[in-house]
């Protein structure tokens, strides 16, 4: 009687653990729940400094995501924060009649929770921190610019990439060619807007589409340099 009901004790414990692995067991579909459909807007800034004179291809560049991304069920897909996680994939400094260059593509955003999100997306605008933008901010440029969202407006994401264009403007970002460097109403006290494209506010750069599909910018007399907390408008792309 003692044997059996050790063996059914035994027995007991490890259905409980088996079924205790369950929810790890699923956690990788769960990672892969979270979608940003093409032309979602999301605005980034840097988190820390890159620099064309001391980068090298495959270094990591670092942002965070300036607003809260929601579902059409109003769950908090990605959170304000969370880590944008990008490539160089071609680098040259400025020597002689040499322009510098910096090409960087788009690999994840990781959420607060761990979890990866593949992101696949171009620089729609970039612009310098919104501290030092401001002082370019055309005081009328909310007025000149009546369809601009407001700054404080949370972002829609998509869920399980059922939401067709979630939230932001969509960018008409040119594929083949320069982006223009379009300043008027980019810049809302000092926030780039959804709806900027270009550079905005830093003189003698611009930007463009890479050879790898990568994001360019260039810079004709000096070396590309991108401070900590420089803006960027990301326009995810198929």
């Amino acid at each position: 009687m003692k044997s059996l009901v050790k063996v059914a004790l035994i027995s007991a414990l490890l259905t409980g653990a088996s079924l205790a692995q369950v929810p790890n067991a699923e956690s990788p579909l769960q990672n892969t729940a979270v979608r940003f459909s093409p032309g979602t807007v999301i605005r980034a800034e840097l988190a820390k400094s890159v620099d064309a004179k001391k980068a090298k291809v495959g270094d990591e560049v670092l942002a965070k995501t300036m607003d809260d991304f929601f579902s059409d069920k109003n769950e908090v897909l990605a959170p304000k924060g969370s880590q944008v996680l990008a490539h160089v994939v071609e680098v040259s400094p400025h020597q002689g009649n040499s322009p510098s260059t910096l090409g960087i593509a788009f690999d994840k955003i990781v959420l607060k929770n761990g979890t990866e999100v593949p992101l696949k997306a171009s620089i729609q605008a970039i612009g310098g921190p919104e501290s030092n933008a401001a002082a370019f901010n055309d005081p009328m440029a909310a007025s000149a610019a009546p369809g601009t969202p407001s700054m404080s407006s949370p972002g829609r994401g998509a869920y399980g990439g059922t939401a067709p264009n979630p939230g932001g403007v969509p960018a008409s970002a040119n594929p083949t060619g320069q982006i223009p460097d379009t300043t008027s109403g980019a810049a809302i006290n000092g926030r780039l807007a959804p709806n900027a494209q270009g550079v905005v506010g830093i003189s003698g750069l611009s930007l463009s589409t890479g050879a790898a599909q990568d994001s360019l910018l260039t810079s004709p007399k000096h070396n590309v340099k991108l401070d900590s907390g420089t803006q960027m408008i990301l326009h995810v792309i198929p």
